[in-house]
């Protein structure tokens, strides 16, 4: 009996070591299925909110929609948002804890040039494949990416547009002096001599934070130029526009694709309309007015309309902060798909073999450039009751 007793024990416990080998054997799968892992900054709170909180929604809205539609190589996408509170410093901590803590596959943001351009070398060093949304254009960086055209090109692009409509010889820049507009400016500067005949006679600049620009204008105003080119984000054009009023400006003004921001137009959009401001800005600020079969409406707007009703409700309409977004983190989605893996070198690599029209232009980056859009992306517009609409000539 003891001796019974003693095989049926061995039996037993070869059993269970049998059906431990099995389940270790399921495990392995269970674990390769982790969630692939993507790091969010941005400003969701503090001066740039405005900017932050629906590029936070869009990519809550865009995963989710992966996520039941099957997710990425079989497996889940999980977000890691952190919100930089519209300060650098703070953008730095964050996607160090990203690549660091929380060892995000890529990352996607941020909502302010001046984050996205500290955030840089972080990226570089901890060689993770990094998708810039804010508006910079910087020197190639082997794990960064960047949406658009950049600051530069779109700089010449607003020039070639003011000299070739308007016979432009005379120009006036003012420009701010963080990055967004140093860019800018400096792009006018060091291209107006392509054009013969023309020159910028006075070049002001101003902080973004200047409450009163009368000064500038004033010298602006003597110089009696042509066009005045105003390069600089929404919320320091707002004051320019109050001070050309006020000091009676008539000079037609062309804007660079900061300015259209709601900031602006709460505060200065009569002024704009009155005076017939251009302003160059991203096809969503007129894409409504667009006739159906327009490709970008079709092809580009309609598709994340969609998505974005799914989860905000049938009357939601996307703004150009979720539409931006949204190309940063198809871009990543796109490069995970072209590298069958969520490993950072593979997904920077493949980043390089994206392509697609977005609404930031087209994301065609090379190994040698990573610049997404290879022109300019922006339209000219005006205001016509308090409405944006594409310009016509």
């Amino acid at each position: 009996m003891k001796s019974t007793s003693f095989l049926g024990t061995r039996v037993v416990a070869l059993c269970f070591l049998v059906l431990s080998l099995f389940l270790a054997g399921i495990a392995a799968p269970v674990q390769a299925a982790d969630p692939i892992k993507i790091g969010i900054v941005f400003s969701i709170t503090g001066p740039f909110g405005f900017i932050g909180t629906p590029q936070k929604d869009a990519i809550v809205a865009i995963v989710e929609n992966v996520n039941k539609s099957g997710g990425l190589l079989g497996r889940q996408v999980e977000v890691f948002i952190e919100d930089d509170k519209s300060v650098p410093m703070n953008a730095v901590i964050a996607v160090t804890k990203l690549a660091r803590d929380r060892k995000v596959s890529a990352i996607v943001g941020p909502s302010m040039t001046d984050a996205g351009m500290a955030m840089i070398p972080t990226c570089e060093q901890e060689k993770v494949p990094f998708l810039l949304t804010a508006p910079v254009a910087a020197p190639y960086k082997k794990w960064v990416f960047y949406l658009g055209a950049g600051d530069a090109r779109e700089g010449l692009w607003t020039l070639d547009f003011t000299i070739k409509t308007f016979g432009a010889k005379r120009i006036a820049v003012l420009s701010s002096t963080d990055n967004h507009g140093s860019t800018l400016g400096n792009a006018v500067a060091s291209n107006v001599s392509k054009y013969p005949g023309a020159s910028i006679i006075v070049h002001e600049k101003c902080e973004v934070t200047d409450t009163n620009m009368i000064p500038q204008i004033t010298k602006i105003k003597a110089a009696n130029p042509d066009v005045l080119l105003v390069l600089m984000p929404g919320s320091a054009a707002a004051v320019v526009a109050k001070n050309y009023k006020q000091l009676g400006l008539t000079t037609q003004v062309v804007t660079s694709h900061g300015v259209p921001m709601p900031d602006f137009i709460k505060i200065a959009g009569p002024i704009a309309e009155e005076y017939k401001w251009i302003m160059f800005g991203n096809f969503m600020a007129v894409v409504e007015k667009y006739p159906p079969d327009n490709p970008l409406k079709k092809n580009v707007y309609e598709p994340l309309k969609q998505v974005m009703q799914e989860k905000f409700g049938k009357d939601f309409k996307p703004s150009i902060f979720h539409a931006v977004t949204s190309d940063g983190i198809k871009a990543v989605i796109e490069a995970i798909r072209i590298a069958k893996s969520d490993d950072r070198a593979a997904i920077r690599d493949a980043v390089e073999k994206v392509k697609f029209e977005g609404f930031v232009g087209e994301f065609a980056p090379t190994p040698q450039d990573h610049q997404g859009a290879p022109t300019a992306s922006t339209v000219p517009m005006i205001l016509k009751n308090g409405e944006f609409y594409p310009w016509q000539k």
